[in-house]
């Protein structure tokens, strides 16, 4: 209903009797009630922008002001202190938000594509020139936004902001490609996101590459196919890594003299199905007992003695610069992360640094106590071992706690102290569900 007010049209639907109803008139309440919400939300916009208007933009902080009154994040209130501004600069928006032809997701998307369009390009030199440009495309958005999705109405506005300004489009592209990379983000129930931020025809290899080997349906095959897609995902990973060898013939690079792998540290109670206890993934953290007893069972165990009782991991100690695959892997194991203070990179993807800088003899020869020991190794990522290494930080052992003592120029000291490898649940203990069968003799059982 283009051209209606709030209040009209809240009355229009609240006098609808919902039961009354035929099926088509119950979609246009649905519609009209949407309508509604634009209305509601262009009214607060302009209420905001009179907020702007009288100065709380430019002496005060009106989107902390707004988070704290409606109990918003403060990121949540500058967007809509945002919006609300653009609002007022693009009139064609607020009026196709008002009549319905837009909703929020709409308009955000819009604002989201236009702010590509930047002074000082070749087409763009100044401020009037991106304001014109701007408009006429925000006119066309909000005059084909009531028969688009909101994923095509994105793919409409960007082409159109494309081809505003080729230079520029070329310019943003260079520096969007230059900031590829793939990232690992933890879920829970021992799950994981892996996400790549890749070029457009790079993502659609990879999406043509997982539907075309996972086209065929077998018929045994009960796996639906967004799980086949992720399964194919990992196993390309998995075939590298048990080779050893990468898609173009090279060898995998190796890490503290080791070939890349996981590492799961796991009670062998646990292992021995006595107990549910939790496991640790090295990089990432707990995860539960199953998945566990399922990755030991296709795994090579190495023994990690942590009971007093039984003894402790052995030192390997060395007249050499570089410690031993048995000894760097006792410090990776014990240091579990990077020992800076709140540092959680993983201890076996940092480097292995001498806390006592390592002495070399004038002749090489074996002469003095052993320098590589774990006592003087410790974990360090690269960013955290460059701070010891420029002297911004120093480092020592702290033997009586176990721990590592870092101090800053500040002269502030800073201690770590172990992790435990495998930490034991203080609130809960579950063993494993035994099934007996039901015994029908008569009592006594």
């Amino acid at each position: 209903m283009p051209g209606i007010g709030a209040a009209a049209l809240a009355g229009r639907l609240e006098s609808a009797v919902v039961a009354d109803a035929d099926d088509v008139e119950l979609l246009g309440l649905v519609v009209g009630w949407q309508q509604l919400i634009g209305l509601a939300v262009a009214a607060q916009a302009s209420v905001v922008r009179e907020l702007l208007a009288r100065g709380h933009g430019l002496w005060g902080d009106l989107p902390q002001e707004v988070a704290a009154a409606l109990a918003w994040t403060r990121t949540a209130a500058q967007m809509m202190v945002a919006r609300a501004g653009s609002l007022g600069d693009h009139p064609a928006l607020d009026e196709a938000l008002r009549s319905g032809a837009m909703d929020v997701r709409k308009v955000d998307l819009v604002l989201d594509e236009v702010a590509a369009l930047v002074v000082g390009t070749d087409e763009l030199p100044d401020r009037d020139s991106v304001g014109r440009a701007t408009e006429q495309v925000v006119a066309m958005a909000a005059e084909s936004a009531s028969d688009l999705t909101p994923t095509q109405l994105r793919r409409t506005v960007r082409r159109e902001v494309l081809a505003v300004d080729p230079a520029a489009t070329r310019a943003r592209a260079a520096q969007a490609r230059a900031r590829r990379c793939v990232r690992v983000d933890w879920a829970p129930d021992g799950m994981a996101w892996v996400s790549a931020f890749l070029t457009a025809p790079d993502a659609m290899v990879v999406r043509t590459v997982l539907d075309a080997a996972t086209d065929v349906t077998d018929l045994v095959d009960d796996r639906t196919r967004a799980q086949r897609r992720a399964d194919l995902f990992v196993a390309l990973f998995r075939d590298i890594a048990d080779s050893g060898v990468l898609p173009c013939g090279e060898r995998l690079p190796t890490r503290q003299r080791t070939r890349p792998h996981i590492q799961v540290t796991v009670a062998a109670t646990t292992l021995l199905g006595l107990d549910d206890n939790p496991a640790e993934l090295a990089g990432h953290g707990p995860i539960p007992a199953e998945t566990a007893r399922l990755i030991a069972s296709d795994g090579t165990w190495r023994r990690l003695l942590t009971d007093p009782a039984d003894g402790t991991l052995l030192e390997r100690s060395s007249r050499a610069y570089r410690p031993g695959a048995v000894l760097g892997a006792h410090v990776i194991a014990r240091d579990v992360t990077c020992t800076f203070p709140g540092c959680v990179r993983p201890a076996g993807t940092s480097e292995l640094d001498h806390i006592a800088p390592y002495r070399a003899t004038a002749t090489g020869g074996d002469v003095g106590p052993p320098q590589t020991t774990a006592s003087n190794l410790h974990a360090v990522c690269k960013r955290h071992h460059d701070l010891k290494t420029q002297g911004l930080w120093k480092v020592t052992r702290d033997l009586p706690g176990g721990g590592t003592a870092w101090t800053p120029q500040f002269g502030i000291t800073y201690v770590t102290h172990p992790q435990p490898v495998l930490a034991t649940p203080r609130a809960w203990q579950h063993a494993p569900r035994t099934h007996h069968p039901p015994d029908d003799a008569p009592p006594p059982f």
